[in-house]
């Protein structure tokens, strides 16, 4: 019975523990490379649920070889800035936050962005997009809500 206890109030916090979605972006204008840097921050349980139903199989975010390269699909789906072509370097997987970097050639700061990463998948998700210029903040963030499409980023 003890154990039952344990059991229930285990699965009970663990509903409970994540109980927002956001997601947010570092997005770094390199002004001596001219690229646009981005660090993508997910909720790394939200992330790996959905490259699940994505690859229609069991996966496990941070043991999976095909995770980085599904995660890096979604992301480059979600995530535009001006017209950048990014490409994905690479994936970092913590308890909490799976973060994606994403580079592009970037000859000006953007002016423009939309991410909308699980903003289909919940309503109350919020996405911010921190602009910096060489590593520095230029302004505050930028929040992205389900319904938001492009979005001008302020200097």
């Amino acid at each position: 019975m003890r154990r039952l206890l344990l059991l229930a109030a285990t699965s009970s916090i663990l509903a409970t523990a994540h109980q927002f979605h956001f997601g947010h972006i570092d997005a770094n204008w390199n002004s001596r490379a001219k690229t646009l840097e981005l660090a993508v921050r997910l909720h790394a349980d939200d992330l790996e649920q959905l490259l699940r139903q994505r690859a229609g199989r069991p996966l496990e975010i941070d043991r999976d070889a095909q995770a980085e390269p599904l995660a890096c699909a979604y992301a480059l789906e979600t995530i535009a800035f001006d017209e950048s072509r990014f490409r994905c370097l690479g994936m970092k997987v913590t308890t909490h936050y799976a973060t994606l970097f994403l580079e592009a050639p970037a000859a000006t700061p953007p002016r423009r962005a939309k991410f909308r990463s699980f903003s289909g998948d919940f309503p109350d998700q919020i996405n911010t997009v921190q602009r910096l210029t060489d590593d520095h903040r230029t302004g505050s963030a930028i929040a992205f809500l389900a319904a938001d499409q492009w979005k001008p980023l302020r200097p």
